[in-house]
């Protein structure tokens, strides 16, 4: 061996020396992997985001605790529309709710951009189901916020063009120039493009359509929307203090692909509910403590957590039969986990993803912004545990609103 390959094989040890750093770095502190499940529609894995280093900060509560935040982004309102549109702009909403916020930001940008009306879309769960937009959210709050900002069709009407959609890929909150650009070509001589969201390895912060279209525009219908009511209201009058803490967890992440560790490179992307267990135990939350998890019902996975805090409750016992009949399909039941996790007093996301992202979002729109990760340091102060959302102020959502 000559010594150009010699330095080499130094060279190539080193990088991998880096690379094994890089990686180490790379736990779950606070960020999120935008994952999206095997059986999503969208065509596309979402993929990691720029990971954040968890940022101690002391806990700062607030007065405006649970107060919507006013939209605001160059202390002005959206540029209103004032030209016939041109043509139809059609989209799904896939999988659960988590994926649906950035699926309807994606498509009123395009449809801004474009001139374009926008369609309703069809709903498809996460198992395949498809439900009406207007079984899940409310359509007249969509209609009437998007009034002035786009127009938008309740209904696919067919002779609306003579030509099929073409599906158009478009990154979560592009550029103006990507659209105009890349799908613009394409709508002027079709006039109907079915947009595809994906997110891309990192985002920017959301401009003021999508910030319209997920804050003010998409909310659930009144029906649902009193059933995640009576959830919470079931989980806090329990407790004294009206106060509980959410977790999302559910058994069925352990063992797969979405729940990667190394315990000896301190890897880590989901926590167990031993890990959890202890980590509220370590940071003080007292055994009487209200707290919700995600999972549908309890198993003997949630033991560890149940036996140290015995105010552990899940849907199926919170939820009286006559409520469990309105439900019709795991889409609910997401819609129920996303919307609980989002208004409790504490939210602590289990594991990485996009459920973790959006949760964050609504809560920092409404300023509960107590969100811990379990992440592997000893601290047993919980201000050390805040999400990097939170402490370094770094989500899209932030953005959106007047400090």
């Amino acid at each position: 061996m000559d010594v150009r390959e010699v330095m080499g094989a130094v060279l190539t040890l080193s990088m991998f020396i880096m690379l094994g750093n890089m990686v180490k770095r790379d736990h779950f502190d606070g960020d999120v992997l935008m994952d999206v499940p095997k059986s999503s529609h969208v065509g596309q894995d979402f993929t990691t985001m720029i990971s954040h280093t968890l940022f101690q900060l002391p806990s700062q509560s607030t007065k405006n605790y649970g107060q919507r935040l006013k939209l605001c982004w160059n202390n002005s309102s959206p540029t209103k529309v004032t030209a016939q549109s041109k043509g139809y702009v059609t989209f799904s909403l896939t999988d659960g709710p988590e994926y649906h916020i950035s699926q309807v930001a994606n498509a009123v940008l395009v449809a801004k951009l474009l001139g374009a009306t926008l369609v309703l879309p069809e709903i498809i769960g996460s198992k395949g189901e498809k439900r009406s937009f207007e079984e899940i959210y409310d359509v007249e709050k969509f209609v009437t916020s998007m009034s002035g900002v786009i127009q938008v069709e309740k209904r696919k009407r067919h002779q609306t063009s003579t030509r099929k959609p073409v599906d158009v890929k478009v990154p979560y909150n592009a550029n103006p120039n990507y659209i105009t650009t890349n799908v613009g070509p394409i709508f002027q001589t079709t006039q109907n493009v079915r947009v595809i969201s994906y997110l891309p390895s990192s985002t920017r912060d959301m401009n003021p359509y999508s910030c319209w279209a997920t804050f003010e525009a998409l909310r659930l219908k009144p029906e649902l929307q009193e059933l995640v009511d009576s959830v919470v209201a079931k989980l806090r009058s329990r407790e004294t203090n009206g106060e509980f803490v959410a977790i999302d967890y559910k058994s069925e992440m352990l063992g797969t692909n979405i729940c990667r560790s190394n315990a000896n490179e301190r890897m880590k992307n989901c926590y167990n509910p031993v890990e959890i267990a202890k980590f509220l135990q370590r940071i003080g939350y007292p055994r009487d403590s209200m707290i919700y998890v995600t999972q549908t019902k309890a198993d003997r996975s949630l033991r560890p957590l149940t036996d140290l805090y015995p105010n552990t409750l899940t849907k199926e016992d919170i939820m009286q039969e006559a409520m469990k009949n309105r439900l019709n399909s795991e889409l609910e039941n997401e819609i129920i986990d996303f919307h609980v996790c989002s208004v409790s007093e504490v939210f602590v996301p289990a594991k990485s993803g996009l459920f973790y992202a959006n949760v964050a979002g609504n809560r920092i729109a409404t300023s509960r912004t107590d969100i811990l990760v379990p992440a592997q340091i000893t601290s047993n102060l919980a201000q050390d545990h805040v999400s990097s959302y939170i402490a370094k102020a770094n989500h899209p959502a932030y953005a959106c609103f007047c400090k």
